[in-house]
């Protein structure tokens, strides 16, 4: 029996939960008014003995209590985030609303089934949950095979809710006492929030000498690229990476200064306060916004951790971290949903790169990955562009498939991820742009549109599949975890793209290392069956996240 528990809000106290058989619909307990004091055991109670799948509109109002108290959900239906990818997904049977991901805290209408095409708000009262539900069951495509795929991709993005509440409920853990160390080092004494440190004022003097402008701010990109201009350096901006292009001493002073000046801003003693409360840093992700499925965080930087500071992410003594990636995971993916036999077997063994070089398509590992990454994401230029066209001569029917991902994006046409997920049409404002081209410099600008639309959507089918992957990756790393009895030790704490960061007891992670390599098969087996390519997976095991690195 497969059921299913909506969690609603209760008018009339804390929480209504509503379990049905998921097929026929029938309730297989009276509806259930649960208070705050009671919520926990109720859901446990009914995890334990139902393990239902958990319809909920967002997982910020329930999931907190339920870590608090140790509550463990299996499976979930995020009302919010399946409506979003049924509103963008083409393998949907018929238009439904989109949900306003990025306000929904704020919404307090009820939903109107009627106003298909108005962008309404939705409530989380029982009967908002079970009308949505039904239109999203509605809205599945008939076609099996599309069916199945976008129920998976509904599925993996709610479990990956759940892990995005796990690890902001446990953190990650920090040294505190090494980040404060760290910032005394390299910035100076603690100021104030608005001046700048110590050690930070005396390199932004030393550089307006160096610079000969009086007064100088560093930190205002407008001041400093005059400045520039004027001691005869044509740049044409101030970033870092325009700037590392140039080997001049002042060039290197000013690089000093602006990593010193991140530090200060970005992990700072104010950042340090607001974030890491009891030697774990509790960032908060969020999920459904970015259009390609990866995974965004709400202040904190979690995603942005620089190497400077990933020495102080440090486990306490007897416990480490496992640090595991996906391997070349796009070019594997790309042989995935092209079905390109030959890339394929390139990738059978651990590195295909190594295959690469073997098959004397390449003279060195990093030509093997710029030249693959190049023509994943519509490169060509200079020697990635000759590997590039080796690879292509190579591996012909995954280069048509990318290839008729840009030429749709170049038409304004959408494109959508193996599961599912749809990169939207252009907007009318753009097509209005490409037809309008009445002379010289409005064609230019029209085709250079185009062919950046091109390479996003290029670069979309493959990435927004390999963030499909990493997510069942996960869900199958949390499954297997829960099923060793683990839940409580052994705890995801961190996630970038296709890394997985977990924390664990010492003599637990070569057993935790061997369950996330079988989680990685188990995700290609999940998404492409039984012919799916290898996915290896590496795994670092240190207590210092630095060196796993």
């Amino acid at each position: 029996m497969s059921a299913i528990a909506f969690l609603a809000t209760d008018p009339d106290g804390y929480a209504l939960i509503d379990l049905r058989d998921h097929g026929s619909a029938q309730r297989l307990r009276p509806l259930v008014h649960v208070s705050r004091e009671d919520f926990a055991t109720t859901v446990a109670s009914i995890e334990a003995e139902f393990e239902p799948r958990w319809a909920m509109l967002r997982t910020s109002g329930w999931m907190p209590p339920l870590l608090s108290a140790g509550v463990y959900l299996a499976k979930a239906h995020v009302l919010s985030l399946a409506q979003r990818i049924m509103h963008r997904s083409p393998l949907a049977g018929k238009q439904i609303p989109d949900f306003d991901l990025e306000h929904s805290e704020t919404t307090t209408e009820h939903f109107n089934q009627d106003a298909l095409f108005d962008a309404p708000t939705f409530g989380d009262s029982l009967e908002d949950l079970i009308q949505l539900y039904t239109q999203q069951r509605q809205a599945l495509p008939q076609d099996p095979v599309a069916r199945k795929r976008l129920e998976l991709l509904i599925h993996a993005e709610s479990v990956g809710a759940l892990i995005a509440c796990e690890m902001e409920h446990a953190g990650l853990s920090w040294d505190e006492a090494g980040h404060r160390a760290l910032l005394r080092e390299q910035l100076g004494e603690r100021v104030s929030e608005y001046a700048r440190p110590p050690k930070l004022a005396l390199k932004a003097q030393e550089l307006a000498l160096a610079l000969k402008t009086p007064g100088l701010n560093p930190d205002s990109p407008q001041e400093l690229l005059k400045a520039l201009h004027k001691a005869g350096f044509a740049v044409r901006s101030v970033r870092a990476w325009e700037l590392e292009q140039i080997k001049h001493p002042l060039i290197e002073q000013i690089l000093e200064y602006k990593k010193l000046s991140r530090l200060a801003s970005a992990h700072g003693d104010v950042w340090l306060d607001q974030w890491v409360k009891n030697s774990r840093f509790h960032p908060h992700y969020v999920l459904g916004t970015v259009v390609s499925g990866r995974w965004a965080a709400s202040g904190g930087g979690a995603l942005q951790l620089p190497h400077a500071i990933r020495q102080v992410v440090r486990t306490g003594p007897g416990r480490t971290f496992v640090v595991a990636d996906g391997r070349q995971l796009e070019p594997r993916i790309l042989a995935a949903i092209s079905n390109d036999q030959q890339l394929q077997q390139a990738g059978a063994q651990d590195d295909l790169y190594q295959w690469l070089l073997d098959a004397k398509l390449v003279s060195t590992r990093q030509e093997a990955k710029l030249g693959m990454l190049s023509v994943i994401y519509g490169g060509g230029g200079g020697a990635s562009g000759a590997v590039g066209a080796a690879l292509t001569k190579s591996f012909p029917t995954a280069m048509r498939f990318v290839e008729q991902a840009a030429t749709a994006g170049q038409q304004g046409e959408g494109v959508r991820s193996f599961l599912g997920r749809g990169c939207p049409p252009a907007d009318e404002q753009w097509m209005r742009a490409q037809r309008d081209t009445a002379d010289e410099a409005s064609q230019r600008a029209a085709d250079a549109a185009a062919r950046a639309r091109g390479r996003f959507t290029r670069n979309f089918v493959v990435q927004s599949t390999a963030a499909e992957w990493a997510l069942v990756w996960m869900g199958h790393a949390r499954h297997l975890i829960h099923q060793a009895g683990w839940s409580e030790v052994c705890r995801q704490v961190f996630f970038v793209h296709d890394e997985i960061v977990f924390e664990c007891p010492n003599e637990l992670a070569d057993q935790l290392q061997r369950l996330i390599a079988h989680a990685a098969l188990l995700a290609g087996r999940t998404l492409f069956g039984a012919a799916s390519p290898h996915f290896p997976v590496s795994v670092a095991i240190s207590s210092n996240y630095a060196d796993a690195k």
